[in-house]
């Protein structure tokens, strides 16, 4: 069944599959495509735009990703657990004459908001983080569990020493890395998995000793992808002068000079089974799913993990199942509906936010343990399905049933959100589609010394330790910066100059390099056989289909 997006106008199709999911979980089909509620759903996290604000409860100062000026009360996570408060407190009665999403707005701005989204009792000495469990020693990273001595990265997991670094799992002392598993030592490295001791790799797979390589596997003293001898490779890297900050730019020149003459997967996915998608992994009968990992009968997934059975899902997951467009909701999840951080053992939550423990429960904003509430009221289980169904009725009449929660009640700007890493917008265009949008402005820091970062020395020998006082300049944006006491240290370890751009700029710059959520129709650069790939037909990256890849890579 053919559609038209009410938000971008482009034609859409429900397929079969799409169907018999809407049947299942007894919703409508949407009125937007998928794209557009992928990026209304991602606004609803963010993770690492975090500020300063007081707890509404304590005045204690804290860092939240709300910003000071939101409305509603906000309360530091150990306060927001307490006993002390009790969201039925703000319980109300449905005004049938009111549209619900005009009622549910007004729950949300009154009841507390969890001000920082961590696991009570895990984090140790990491207070500059969000969306993270199990952290020791960490700083400014998000989306992160079971970390240690971590700073600046995002999607973090089991790892230790990571600076700078994406999407990462089971590593140690890397810098600046996107997408690597197991690794150790690597700066500067893109998917990568078993390697060591090496840089500016892209896709090699047990490769130590190694510099802007591509394609290699177990393959160890190779620049270039040339092989060297033990002393070739000791000399070459030498006057190479990857200690330096010019040394290090010329060689990522060479490296991605090289990388575009060298063949590419279509995708980026491994042990999945009837599935599509990137960066997919030991998933099974999946459909457009994207930095995912052990999902089953899945369509359109994005940032999960641990999932059965859903539909328009992103940001966590942890063995839920029939989750439908719901954001920022997980850990043993079932049968969830338009929800938004919902965290922990809910089940059968129909447009509900920030519950815990919860069951069947509608339109219900900060609940713990609690069953059979719509808008923080307690009801009988019969009247509780009386109401919903009769709640359900005249949503259809407002035509809101179906429709995930309007943009307005979003607590957070577009530009702070995840959604500039998946769908970039500019300040006019968030605008344009009713998203907010902040300006950037930050505090002017309290240093001795400011220094644009263009004069920093080049290597980490001539940089002072005092330079933990002072404020740098981002080559880029122009914002200050500053460098931290374990941060030095890991660059003074490696023998790795400092850092010329703002932490904002190293991520984003991060982000914009990995290939996307998009698959588009290709020829083979090979066999010229029609595959489908995340690098559009225009782009200069070679592409070759999966089984021409691995004749030319093994």
């Amino acid at each position: 069944m053919a559609n038209t997006c009410v938000e971008c106008g482009i034609s859409w199709q429900v397929t079969p599959r799409d169907q018999a999911f809407y049947d299942r979980m007894s919703v409508p089909p949407p009125k937007s495509c998928a794209d557009c509620r992928l990026m209304r759903r991602l606004v609803e996290r963010n993770s690492r735009t975090l500020y300063k604000r007081k707890c509404d409860k304590t005045g204690k100062e804290f860092i939240s990703p709300y910003h000071p000026d939101r409305t509603f009360p906000v309360y530091a996570p150990a306060v927001w657990w307490e006993d002390g408060w009790d969201a039925m407190s703000y319980g109300r009665e449905v005004d049938f004459a009111r549209p619900f999403f005009d009622q549910f707005q007004e729950l949300l701005n009154a009841v507390p908001h969890q001000g920082q989204f961590v696991v009570g009792g895990t984090i140790q000495n990491s207070d500059y983080v969000n969306c993270a469990g199990y952290l020791k020693d960490c700083y400014l990273i998000a989306e992160v569990d079971y970390n240690e001595n971590c700073y600046y990265g995002n999607r973090l997991y089991h790892s230790k020493y990571l600076v700078d670094c994406s999407t990462c799992y089971d590593s140690e002392l890397c810098f600046e890395c996107i997408y690597c598993i197991k690794c150790y030592g690597l700066r500067h490295c893109r998917e990568c998995k078993n390697c060591s001791e090496s840089f500016f790799l892209d896709n090699c797979i047990g490769c130590k000793d190694c510099i802007g390589c591509i394609n290699q596997r177990q393959k160890q003293y190779m620049i270039l992808n040339k092989q060297l001898t033990k002393e070739e490779y000791e000399k070459q890297k030498a006057a190479l002068k990857l200690n330096t900050f010019d040394g290090l730019q010329a060689m990522r020149k060479k490296a991605d000079e090289l990388f575009l003459t060298q063949p590419r997967k279509p995708v980026q996915n491994e042990n999945n089974e009837n599935s599509t998608g990137n960066h997919l992994y030991d998933s099974k009968n999946c459909e457009e799913c994207y930095d995912s990992k052990d999902l089953e009968d899945c369509v359109r997934c994005v940032r999960v993990f641990s999932v059965k059975s859903s539909m328009d899902y992103n940001s966590w997951g942890d063995k839920s199942e029939l989750m439908y467009q719901c954001a920022a909701s997980g850990d043993k999840g079932y049968n969830l509906k338009f929800c938004t951080t919902c965290t922990t053992n809910n089940s059968n939550l129909d447009y509900c936010g920030h519950c815990t423990g919860c069951s069947d429960c509608f339109g219900c904003v900060g609940l713990r343990k609690k069953k059979f509430c719509i808008f923080n009221k307690q009801y009988s289980e019969s009247d509780y399905k009386n109401l919903r169904e009769k709640l359900i009725a005249h949503m259809k009449k407002s035509d809101e049933w179906g429709e995930y929660l309007p943009k307005q009640l979003c607590p957070f700007a577009y530009n702070e959100t995840i959604a500039m890493e998946y769908f970039p917008l500019t300040k006019q265009e968030a605008l344009k589609r009713g998203y907010a949008w902040r300006d950037v402005s930050d505090e002017k820091p309290n240093v001795t010394k400011v220094i644009p970062a263009m004069k920093l020395p080049q290597s980490i020998g001539d940089i002072p330790d005092d330079v933990i006082n002072w404020a740098v300049t981002c080559s880029v944006t122009g914002r200050p910066f500053r460098i931290i006491k374990q941060e030095l240290a890991f660059y003074r370890q490696w023998d790795l100059p400092l850092p010329r751009k703002h932490p904002d700029q190293r991520h984003w710059e991060r982000t914009t390099g990995r290939s996307g959520i998009k698959l588009f129709p290709r020829a083979c650069g090979k066999c010229s056989k029609q595959i489908q790939t995340t690098y559009a037909p225009e782009r200069p990256e070679i592409v070759y289909c999966e089984e021409c890849y691995l004749k030319e890579v093994y």
